[in-house]
């Protein structure tokens, strides 16, 4: 029974593995945002990144919940991780001193 259940184990987080991969992307430019809050805040965060991605020019929208999107810099390259059409940005963050994965949706070419 044990040798069964760590079989399927085996066969259901083998292949979720094999989609997910570490790539590099460089931003060649990025349109930012800006949002206000009722309170009277503002920040400003990057809406659209257009990228080279393995010698290819992709367009990635940001699709973060909760208004946590980073703003990227232009010439820059960041370490991602791809999963199909998406891909996730970790970030520290000064105040809480934690990693946080920043999700972009692919979106097109240009």
């Amino acid at each position: 029974m044990l040798k069964r259940a760590a079989k399927i184990a085996f066969l259901i987080l083998v292949p979720l593995s094999a989609f997910a991969t570490t790539t590099t992307v460089q931003v060649v430019t990025a349109k930012t945002k800006i949002h206000s809050i009722p309170s009277g805040g503002v920040f400003i965060y990057t809406n659209l990144m257009f990228t080279e991605v393995n010698g290819k020019r992709v367009v990635y929208e940001c699709v973060q919940r909760g208004d946590i999107c980073p703003i990227v810099e232009p010439g820059k390259t960041y370490t991602v991780d791809r999963k199909g059409a998406f891909i996730y940005i970790s970030l520290n963050t000064p105040e809480d001193k934690k990693a946080l994965s920043v999700k972009f949706r692919e979106v097109g070419s240009w």
